[in-house]
């Protein structure tokens, strides 16, 4: 036995064999975590090539680590035998394999023990700590190395059999959607075709930033000087002081964007799962194509990409903005498989640990992933070119989105301090706060040791709304300069905005409150010289609808949205209720509604409900316009009234789904 320890080595083939089925063993138990939320959006046949593409990627990265494994360890071993040690692979595999079980029990008792981040000088000490004891247990266990090895080879066998003919199925299916794919690039321009260009219409812009919300607006009347270019550009323009957002989060708000739909009308709850039924004709984009108007888009992210919403081939211009890190180039190469596969890029997934070793190992310390000015400079270079017109542009993009990471010298301008001042500083502080926005809707404030943090955060926030606002500036003076504006709608606004209030933090999940629910919209037409300060209450879906009444265009009776072109005149609309919604937690393949949480406004009133709990939040927002104060109990009349309001809309919208209509 000594002998074989000292001359068997273990070789390539069983290094990989063991590397691949731990590989893959990861994988199955994501597979599994992974089909949770699948099944809310898609079926189980569009599950399976999602599964295979993973599945061949995955193998691909286990036997590229393998190969870096190898010489590492036959190089280690090398070493040792100069040192005199005889160090074997199955030595190193033990000693891994202890390490990995000691930090795991340390992470795992640090967490029962306490959420308080640990110090960076504990943390080093507890990784010497249990490296030693690694060292030191396979030393004791060095004898038994080899043959808990062989055991272990013999075991996976049967493992490695099942493993390896999955990605022998797996390739030709990849394969086929990808060819499927590549035979469909030949048509992806086919665009509807359109009638003869009338020179008389306006140009379109149409620009939205991520996560802005009017609440932190100096534009709107907020303290800090946030939007010091805005304050100027609106008093040339209409402002809308209480624009609603459809929902709380981009999918859902960019799709009743580009179709004038309410939520529980185009039933797109999800982020993968868009629903795209009639969305390539019952469009914005679709209807200015078929007059004659020139599409474009440029977006900076894959959340609300033109292609998910349906609504593509409606656009003659569509370029993807790359971030030019590793994990943006990995994600254009995967982009072939794009509206083939659904989950096309799972393997740099956030929570896959492929897409967290490489945003590890890559992430920008700056925290932006894609400027403003690039977007902006691309919109520019197409328009160099002699852009045919009239035309439409829809500019989105990620800023001032989470991360809050503006560059110098916008950051520090609100707080001076060192904190929070790096995606990673940012990221920790939001995972600490996360878990607390699920708590019961009566709890209304961070917890005191927290909200000290949470007052820095707000700041980067805000310096990275000053960093967007200049962006925007620039970018205006270079339209200037090429004669843009002289027939050119600008239209500002964003899809959702973020919260810094309410024991809630960003955006998403289940609330509505006005943080997230009331954001921007500015709309600058091209001869204006004066103010319009507008304080109906508009919702986001009455944008399409001015663009089409700007562009001398009939709004279709498809569209629930109203042209705000009579109040830009002085004129007034009739009142009526104002609704947003979120649905994340239904299935969004044509199932009835009913979880998530609606929000309800008429005249100085809003009511939120919770459709989980079946409680409500009822506010008088001119006497209290942060929220604070319930009055369902108080004035319940009222608040029936729109709880009513609710239930009888979503009743007829759930009758619509179960018609298919």
């Amino acid at each position: 036995m000594k002998c074989l320890f000292d001359e068997k080595k273990m070789s390539f083939r069983q290094l990989f064999r063991l590397i691949f089925v731990i590989f893959s063993l990861y994988l199955l138990g994501d597979v599994f975590y992974r089909w949770d939320g699948f099944r809310y959006y898609g079926s189980f046949f569009e599950f399976i090539p999602s599964v295979a593409l993973v599945t061949v990627l995955w193998s691909i990265m286990a036997a590229f680590t393998a190969l870096l494994v190898w010489p590492a360890f036959r190089v280690f071993e090398w070493i040792c035998q100069r040192m005199g040690m005889k160090v074997r692979t199955e030595h190193i595999l033990l000693s891994i394999f202890i390490f990995v079980l000691l930090a795991l029990s340390a992470w795992g008792g640090k967490k029962l023990i306490s959420n308080v981040e640990a110090l960076l000088i504990l943390k080093l000490l507890v990784l010497v700590i249990v490296t030693i004891v690694s060292i030191f247990l396979t030393w004791l266990l060095r004898g038994r190395a080899e043959q808990w090895v062989g055991v272990v080879q013999e075991r996976v066998t049967p493992l490695v059999w099942l493993f390896g003919i999955w990605f022998l199925v797996s390739v030709p299916l990849v394969g086929y959607h990808a060819w499927t794919r590549l035979q469909d690039n030949a048509v992806l321009h086919e665009v509807v075709e359109s009638s003869i260009a009338d020179s008389d219409r306006p140009n379109i812009l149409l620009v939205t930033f991520d996560a802005l919300t009017a609440k932190d607006m100096s534009v709107y009347g907020y303290s800090r000087e946030t939007t010091p270019f805005l304050n100027e550009w609106a008093k040339e323009a209409s402002l809308f002081t209480n624009a609603k957002a459809e929902s709380n989060w981009t999918p859902p708000t960019t799709v009743s964007l580009m179709t004038g739909k309410k939520v529980w009308t185009h039933l797109s709850f999800h982020e993968r799962g868009l629903n795209l039924a009639r969305n390539n004709i019952e469009s914005l984009p679709f209807l200015l194509k078929k007059k004659g108007y020139y599409n474009m888009v440029f977006i900076d992210r894959h959340i609300g990409l033109v292609e998910e919403m349906g609504v593509f081939r409606s656009f003659d211009i569509a370029p993807r903005i790359s971030t030019g890190t590793l994990r943006g180039k990995i994600r254009d190469i995967l982009n072939i498989f794009f509206g083939k596969i659904k989950l096309y890029d799972w393997i740099i997934d956030d929570d896959f640990i492929a897409g967290k070793l490489l945003f590890t190992a890559t992430r920008d310390v700056s925290g932006i992933a894609i400027t403003p000015e690039l977007v902006f400079n691309r919109f520019l270079t197409v328009i160099d070119k002699k852009t045919p017109e009239p035309f439409f542009a829809w500019i989105h993009f990620y800023p001032p989105h989470f991360p809050y990471v503006p560059p110098e010298p916008y950051i520090g301008i609100f707080d001076s301090s060192t904190e929070l001042r790096s995606g990673k500083t940012q990221r920790k502080l939001k995972s600490k706060v996360n878990p607390i926005k699920y708590l019961p809707v009566t709890f209304q404030q961070f917890p005191a040791d927290i909200q000290p943090e949470i007052t820095v955060f707000r700041a980067r926030y805000d310096e990275y709304i000053r960093y967007c606002d200049e962006q925007f500036k620039d970018f205006i003076s270079q339209l200037k300069v090429r004669g843009k504006l002289k027939n050119t709608v600008v239209i500002v606004s964003s899809d959702h905005g973020e919260s810094f209030e309410h024991n809630y933090i960003a955006h998403g999940g289940q609330h509505l409150y006005e943080q997230v629910t009331n954001i921007p919209l500015i709309i600058k037409e091209p001869a204006q010289r004066e103010a319009r300060v507008i304080n109906d209450m508009v919702e986001q879906v009455d944008i399409p609808a001015t663009v089409l009444r700007l562009a001398g265009i009939p709004v279709p009776s498809w569209m629930e949205g109203r042209s705000l072109v009579p109040l830009m005149r002085g004129e007034s609309l009739p009142a009526k209720p104002v609704f947003s919604m979120t649905f994340q937690s239904n299935p969004g393949r044509g199932q009835l509604i009913t979880k998530g949480t609606i929000a309800v406004w008429e005249g100085d009133y809003k009511l939120i409900h919770y459709l989980d709990t079946g409680k409500s939040l009822f506010f008088n927002l001119k006497k209290d316009s942060d929220e604070l104060n319930n009055i369902f109990e108080k004035e319940p009349e009222t608040g029936q009234r729109l709880l009513n309001l609710i239930y009888d809309n979503l009743k007829e919208a759930n009758e619509r789904i179960r018609s298919g209509t």
